[in-house]
């Protein structure tokens, strides 16, 4: 799986996982068997009985919607800051721990 791929499944993992409640019990079963438990669009089709094309064309369509959502919503964009907002909190105590010559 290339580095591009790899990026994308996690954004869609990370996506789904944000706004999987807002999508069809239809697309969240779907979506839950290919990204939560990592199947296959082959084993997702076999086991709902349908064409892979037919998987593949609903993840990204559900895909889709759950992009629609992030732009409206930002919760995940939301997340990514404060998570780096954190991140240069610890790194400045970490620093005044070193000045101040305590540690944690």
């Amino acid at each position: 799986m290339g580095l591009d791929t790899l990026r994308s499944r996690e954004r869609h993992v990370a996506l789904f996982e944000r706004y999987g409640s807002l999508l069809t019990d239809h697309q969240r079963e779907i979506l839950d068997l290919y990204l939560g438990r990592d199947w296959s669009l082959a084993e997702v089709a076999q086991a709902r009985e349908t064409s892979r094309a037919a998987v593949h064309d609903l993840v990204r369509r559900a895909a889709q919607s759950m992009e629609e959502y992030e732009t409206r919503l930002g919760l995940l964009a939301e997340r990514a800051a404060m998570a780096r907002e954190l991140g240069e909190v610890r790194r400045r105590l970490v620093r005044l721990e070193t000045r101040l010559g305590v540690s944690a």
